[in-house]
């Protein structure tokens, strides 16, 4: 009988529930599990202090953040649909979470963190430096959604990556960027200064 390895197939109860309530909307840009199995590893590390997710959707990645959230760490999403911050909301019921409708530069006053999952597209590109500055010292940031340059399509190639030039070169992070599948990346870094 072949081995089932429990951390390839387990999916918590909560990020079960998230999925449903995400295909109830028909909203197709939820975190991928690949990508939540990773968030929930990396996050379940941070001992105090705050974790922001940008881009809340449906909670698929808050669910999976939450899922192994320590005791003394505050989490705060933040989404700029109404529909979706409400329905996540009235979902998770989690006395550790903060469900904000608005514009993620919204929560800028209650940094820094210990960890950011940056999930909306502004907060990656046209306003890099300021999720930079929310970020503790030593906290880490995740970005998911990159195409592996070797899966660009053809408009994109030879151009530069502006997203990946200003992440993967920062004077203030130590970071990389790591497959997820075969045609999915994440860069992950960390502040250094």
């Amino acid at each position: 009988m072949p081995t089932v390895y429990h951390s390839n197939t387990f999916i918590p109860e909560l990020v079960q529930a998230g999925k449903l309530l995400a295909k109830t909307y028909d909203f197709e840009n939820s975190c991928s599990d690949e990508a939540g199995r990773l968030l929930s590893i990396l996050t379940g590390q941070i001992t105090q202090g705050k974790i922001l997710e940008i881009g809340t959707g449906y909670g698929v990645g808050s669910s999976w953040i939450l899922s192994s959230i320590a005791p003394k760490v505050k989490f705060i999403t933040v989404d700029n649909s109404k529909e979706k911050i409400d329905a996540t909301a009235n979902h998770i019921s989690h006395n550790q979470a903060e469900f904000i409708c608005g514009d993620w530069k919204e929560v800028i006053t209650k940094g820094p963190f210990q960890f950011i999952f940056a999930d909306a597209a502004a907060a990656k590109t046209i306003e890099g430096e300021l999720l930079f500055n929310i970020l503790n010292i030593g906290g880490i940031l995740f970005m998911d959604d990159f195409t592996p340059e070797e899966h660009f399509p053809e408009e994109w190639k030879g151009k530069p990556d502006k997203v990946r030039e200003y992440w993967l070169n920062h004077s203030g992070l130590k970071a990389t960027e790591i497959y997820l599948t075969s045609t999915s990346s994440a860069i992950i870094a960390t502040r250094i200064k």
